[in-house]
């Protein structure tokens, strides 16, 4: 976006009045962008609950994309429902296949003839069991928090999301893969989520 775009139409992803500041999508599907609670001041107009649907002037800013100027504002028709998720299958409800059990190995035909019996065979050594790394549930999830804490010693932190959700971890190795090499207590980040909603990893972490 290199220049100011007029009477864009736009949904208020989320707002956060305790921050001053929120996201809208652009009607079109051409992505988001940001929204200042000073831009809401200049307009006289309240703070914005999700599904918001306003008419704005969009440009270019620090943080990409942001919303400059506001025309008209329409609340949506009923409060934004709570996701639901799915419900998980109870456990023991699928029953593991069944395989059929090895046979013992058969002596020679010629030694059966002979009466002979085979000689026993020495025990294998057990085999090391390896355990395999769990690997990442569900999809990689794009999403904006706030730098909780980061631990220099165990070179580990928790980013607290701007949305509902439980805080992410991350570690030196994933700030190393963003280019960064430290981040401090209460930074503005952008990262990239993966693994289950109770426990999620940051596979990218970028300051904005």
């Amino acid at each position: 976006m290199s220049e100011e775009l007029k009477n864009v139409t736009a949904t208020v992803k989320w707002f956060k009045p305790e921050k001053g500041f929120g996201f809208v999508r652009l009607a079109d599907g051409s992505g988001e962008a940001f929204l200042h609670a000073s831009v809401l001041a200049a307009a006289a107009l309240p703070n914005p609950v999700e599904g918001t649907t306003m008419v704005c002037d969009m440009a270019q800013g620090a943080k990409g994309p942001q919303v400059v100027a506001i025309h008209s504002t329409t609340p949506p028709e009923a409060p934004p429902a709570p996701r639901a998720r799915p419900p998980r299958p109870p456990r023991g409800a699928a029953q593991p296949p069944q395989f059929p059990q090895p046979q013992p190995p058969q002596p020679p035909q010629h030694m059966m003839d002979a009466g002979e019996a085979p000689a026993p065979r020495a025990p294998k050594p057990p085999r090391e069991r390896r355990e395999r790394p769990a690997e990442p549930a569900g999809p990689a999830v794009m999403a904006y928090g706030t730098v909780r804490w980061y631990n220099l010693d165990s070179q580990s932190g928790l980013i607290e999301p701007w949305e509902d959700g439980a805080d992410v971890f991350f570690d030196r190795a994933t700030l190393r893969l963003s280019g960064l090499e430290i981040v401090a207590d209460g930074e503005d980040v952008r990262y990239l989520a993966v693994g289950p909603d109770e426990a999620p990893t940051a596979q990218r972490v970028e300051l904005i």
